[in-house]
């Protein structure tokens, strides 16, 4: 009989849902992999041989929280996978899970905020509920690091360093940019509300280096953006391999990714109600962290950063991908051993 793993990946933006799939499509090579997410994203994406339940993004609360219950009570899966969040997005996994003790429930522990944690009596929740608990990369400092089921691997990344196809061919081909011109990457991956201020930031940026090349990647193009400087590709990160200089948030994805890949990320934490995207940007030796407001004195450290980190850029840039960890492999075995 084919295992099959389910993963509750709820949560907006491409983040959830790209994590989500990184540990999917290394999994699914041996088994079935069924993902839970409500990222409106996920028709545009690549499934990466996994089968996604899409609970659309304007599905209210309470509707939202009884098609997850039908999807985990009538579904035959030998492993539940929950992302960031032990008694789901909207808590209605807290009368599910103790229901689900037959299956091997793993939690999959990103950084997440004391309040939340505090607010809901998460750890007694997660020593009740769940086998083991996965840190993806982020650390051995978060509220639940010290329980005995703690694992960590390296952080999670959609793609493999051998996978990645090489720096000339994506950006002739997806970024349209001359090999020789320096080149930033705007990063618009988080909530379809701020795509307006990452294209605001995109022209800023054109303008005030008109020597780079400026692209936004962003599934949709913003709305009076010119569409030569728009790239819609994912995964993101074969993108941002081949840029010179990222500018984003500083989600998961975009803060490891540019690590992975060893681009630098002039981070602006944007404020989430459960992710510490400040705490992220600032523990990462790849990010240079701006602040989360485009004040006018904001963007003069933006303009005097990128200038710095320009001044570094080799004009030819080994086309070679640098080797790394991708620690969604690693996953994978520890679960299986669950």
């Amino acid at each position: 009989m084919t295992k099959t793993w389910l993963i509750y990946a709820l949560g907006g933006g491409w983040g959830h849902l790209t994590r989500a799939l990184s540990l999917g499509r290394i999994a699914a090579i041996q088994r079935k992999v069924k993902i839970i997410t409500n990222s409106p994203y996920a028709q545009q994406i690549d499934n990466e041989g996994c089968f996604i339940y899409l609970i659309p993004e304007n599905t209210g609360v309470s509707e939202t929280c009884l098609q997850v219950r039908e999807i985990l009570y009538k579904t035959s899966y030998d492993r539940l996978i929950i992302d960031t969040f032990p008694r789901g997005l909207g808590g209605e996994l807290a009368d599910i899970l103790p229901k689900l003790h037959h299956i091997p429930q793993i939690l999959i522990h990103r950084d997440i905020n004391p309040r939340y944690v505090a607010a809901k009596k998460l750890r007694s929740f997660i020593i009740e509920n769940f086998d083991k608990v996965i840190v993806p990369g982020e650390g051995e400092d978060l509220p639940f690091c010290d329980l005995s089921m703690v694992q960590h691997t390296a952080p999670w990344l959609i793609r493999n360093c051998w996978e990645l196809p090489d720096r000339v061919t994506t950006r002739s081909r997806i970024l349209k940019v001359d090999q020789s011109v320096k080149t930033i990457l705007v990063c618009a991956a988080g909530k379809t509300s701020e795509l307006f201020f990452f294209a605001e930031l995109a022209l800023w940026l054109q303008q005030n280096f008109p020597d780079c090349a400026v692209r936004i990647l962003a599934p949709t193009c913003p709305r009076e953006f010119p569409q030569a400087l728009w790239v819609s590709h994912h995964p993101g990160i074969e993108c941002l391999a081949a840029a010179d200089i990222v500018v984003g948030g500083a989600g998961y994805n975009t803060v490891y990714e540019c690590a992975a890949v060893s681009v630098p990320l002039v981070a602006l934490p944007l404020e989430r109600l459960y992710d510490r995207q400040e705490r992220r940007a600032t523990k990462s030796n790849w990010v240079q962290n701006i602040g989360n407001a485009l004040s006018e004195n904001q963007l003069v450290r933006i303009h005097t950063t990128i200038n710095l980190l320009l001044d570094q850029v080799e004009t030819e840039k080994n086309s070679s991908v640098p080797f790394y960890i991708n620690g969604a492999v690693q996953a994978v075995e520890q679960i299986e051993q669950t």
